[in-house]
């Protein structure tokens, strides 16, 4: 399968948007609510899947959609009404009823697009780095991801896109898309390594002092993979619960690193594949770097099985 030019352009003004949604509950302020699995979910969350997946059914009614969130009683009339207000000072048009278009899943189709309405929910709600992803996926094979990162490179909007075999994208502020690759660092102690702010391991600092690096950044969401993308950072370390890992937060990522040039694999040096909703991997984590000395850096893990103790 592939995807038109035409099509990329209409994603990539769905995730533009869905930025503007959520900058706008930045703004005015939004509720916070926890969910079952005891992680957190804004109003802005609802507000940017209601938006993404309204014009996802709009332009692929046959497609089926994974989405991170669903319909919650928590959400009143109120609420409803703020989104709404959001949409209309924003001129957006809604054309769906709340709960229903939250919770549309598309039709059964082995082409299924993934959303993540706010990636990095802690770092958002505490005004740091946050983004939105959406990937496609047909018949198992990641085809196109678009990642938006509101507050990227001296705190302008980012967008990054990748096409399967057609390569990896991103434009900065106002700027107009450009390619974009890996750096080609090969001497892993030269390495700029990114890593979660609110969900780490003590493995990760461990594993960087065991290879030699000491410069490191710590930030939220799928910016992370957008870093290793545009040379901007060498290796993402990301520690994964494997029963708890999903497609929404790691298809665009994956997909935008290995097109600009990079690897992804799990700590086995095994490649995530995506099944159903679920990211499956063989060990508790990610290995993203620009390929350079990747095999040196699984072999590393290998060699260190105490690493995770």
């Amino acid at each position: 399968m592939k995807i038109t030019d035409q099509e990329i352009k209409l994603v990539v003004e769905i995730v533009r948007n869905a930025i503007r949604i959520t900058e706008w509950f930045k703004k005015k302020g939004f509720q916070s609510y926890i969910k079952q699995d005891h992680s957190p979910v804004t109003l802005a969350d609802f507000a940017s899947q209601i938006y993404i997946i309204s014009k996802l059914k709009e332009i692929f009614p046959e497609d089926s959609i994974i989405a991170e969130e669903n319909f919650s009683t928590e959400v009143n009339l109120a609420s409803k009404k703020l989104i709404y207000s959001c949409y209309n000072e924003l001129d957006l048009d809604i054309k769906y009823h709340f709960k229903d278009i939250l919770n549309y899943r598309g039709k059964l189709s082995e082409t299924r697009w993934s959303i993540d309405p706010i990636d990095g929910t802690k770092g958002y709600q505490e005004g740091l780095s946050y983004a939105i992803g959406i990937g496609l996926i047909d018949n198992l094979k990641m085809v196109f991801s678009v990642i938006g990162v509101p507050n990227y490179s001296n705190n302008q909007i980012a967008i990054f896109y990748a096409n399967k075999s057609r390569g990896a994208n991103a434009s900065y502020g106002d700027r107009g898309f450009k390619p974009i690759s890996v750096n080609d660092k090969k001497n892993v102690k030269d390495y700029l390594l990114c890593y979660s702010l609110h969900y780490d391991e003590p493995w990760v600092m461990k594993l960087a002092k065991i290879i030699g690096i000491n410069k490191y950044i710590q930030i939220d969401s799928m910016a992370k993979f957008c870093m290793i993308a545009d040379g901007s950072a060498d290796l993402y370390l990301k520690p994964m619960n494997k029963d708890r890992s999903f497609i929404w937060d790691f298809l665009p990522g994956h997909l935008l690193v290995t097109e600009a040039g990079g690897i992804v694999t799990d700590l086995m040096g095994q490649v995530p594949q995506y099944i159903d909703d679920k990211c499956i991997i063989s060990g508790p984590g990610l290995v993203v770097s620009n390929g350079k000395s990747h095999e040196e850096i699984i072999e590393t893990i290998r060699n260190n099985p105490t690493l995770f103790n």
